[in-house]
């Protein structure tokens, strides 16, 4: 049986993507300074040191997979971009469990959405990064609205649909700013 040989398509479409990854272990190892920092400064309890160790470590697994199977086995363009829809779904759980976490519409982490975009930005698609734009979108507005009304009180209604409409609008732009970027390779 003879092995295909990806075209230079494929070849740096993996490239692109591993390239994301990479940038994704720097992301890991960062969150998980932050953690230590929070937790050596008691800013955090242990329940959510414990449970910012388990979204790291499932990010991380999943990173290393999607990592292992690109350099070894994906070589072509469905499954390059089946590992890439991948990696753009964790990326928005781990945001938004990340925003939940940290108080719905008060949390900082909202500018981890970035990262799904801009992985969607690597893959010469306009719809992929519209679309993560759009589950981007509906994650954040789930999780801000889910949390203010799980602990009424934290905030008034329309500061909850100002954080929501004015991170939605932003995420729509930085989506609008990288889409011209992409281009048919």
């Amino acid at each position: 049986m003879e092995l295909v040989k990806p075209s230079n398509y494929e070849t740096a479409l993996s490239g692109r993507i591993l390239h994301v990854v990479h940038w994704q272990f720097v992301l890991l190892i960062a969150y998980a300074a932050s953690i230590i920092a929070f937790d050596s400064w008691n800013l955090i309890t242990h329940e959510v040191v414990a449970k910012r160790w388990t979204y790291a470590g499932v990010m991380a697994i999943l990173t290393v997979i999607t990592w292992f199977i690109l350099k070894k086995y994906a070589k072509s363009k469905n499954s390059i971009n089946a590992l890439t829809y991948l990696l753009i779904t964790a990326n928005i759980f781990f945001s938004t469990i990340n925003v939940y976490t940290q108080r719905g519409m008060a949390s900082k982490a909202v500018m981890l959405y970035v990262i799904p975009l801009l992985i969607a930005s690597k893959t010469s698609s306009k719809i992929t990064l519209w679309a993560t734009a759009g589950l981007s979108i509906c994650a954040y507005t789930i999780a801000s609205v889910r949390y203010f009304h799980l602990f009424y009180g934290e905030g008034y209604r329309i500061e909850l649909y100002g954080e929501v409409g004015f991170y939605s609008a932003l995420i729509l732009i930085i989506a609008g700013i990288l889409s011209p970027a992409i281009k048919k390779r």
